[in-house]
């Protein structure tokens, strides 16, 4: 890796610590990453439109990146084992902004989602999360603010994450996302079906 958001000749990011081990940066980032969500427990986001990942990349990654909640000015693609290790190719990061805007008319405000029975309304829910996925705005912690904007969005709607569910299937979400990638959707929607819950008192 040589663009400015690694140190050199590491896969390690920069960031504001200046740990450059990455297993430690990984810890820490967990730890902050959690701290983080204790207080977006506590002062939930309304979620208007797809940008508002930005604020929430934001709180969660503040103290580890300098760039949080920044959308990426670079290009980015990933090998993936799962799938031969092809690469996984993201929106072209001139067209980012334009791609959200696209989901927040497609999706955001242009599907009623209070009146949409749990099956539809996770069919629609895995489209939006898989294409905020392959736009992956963010260089890094794109998987998680997605789920964690997944969470703020579907409480408007009397729905919340399990996060005991979301916990245990963590390894599989990331996969799910690459499978969804390339057309296959079984996997994600089972886990998204799974994890997102109605809360008993809006049944």
């Amino acid at each position: 890796m040589t663009n400015k958001y690694f140190y050199p000749n590491t896969n390690v990011h920069v960031n504001v610590k200046g740990i450059t081990d990455k297993a430690e940066l990984k810890r820490y980032t967990a730890k902050q990453f959690g701290l983080a969500m204790i207080k977006i427990e506590k002062n939930p986001i309304k979620i208007n439109s797809t940008y508002d990942m930005l604020k929430l990349h934001k709180i969660l990654f503040e103290h580890v990146f300098y760039w949080a909640g920044d959308i990426r000015d670079v290009n980015i693609q990933r090998s993936e084992f799962i799938l031969g290790d092809s690469d996984v190719v993201f929106s072209d990061y001139k067209n980012i902004r334009q791609e959200l805007r696209q989901l927040d008319s497609q999706y955001i405000h242009g599907i009623q989602w209070k009146k949409l029975s749990k099956y539809e309304f996770i069919e629609y829910l895995c489209q939006l999360i898989v294409e905020l996925w392959v736009v992956h705005p963010f260089v890094e912690g794109n998987t998680r603010t997605i789920i964690v904007f997944m969470d703020q969005f579907v409480r408007q709607f009397g729905y919340y994450v399990d996060i005991d569910k979301f916990n245990a299937t963590s390894e599989d979400i990331r996969n799910a996302f690459v499978w969804a990638y390339i057309g296959e959707f079984l996997h994600i929607k089972r886990i998204i079906s799974e994890i997102v819950i109605r809360h008993p008192q809006k049944i």
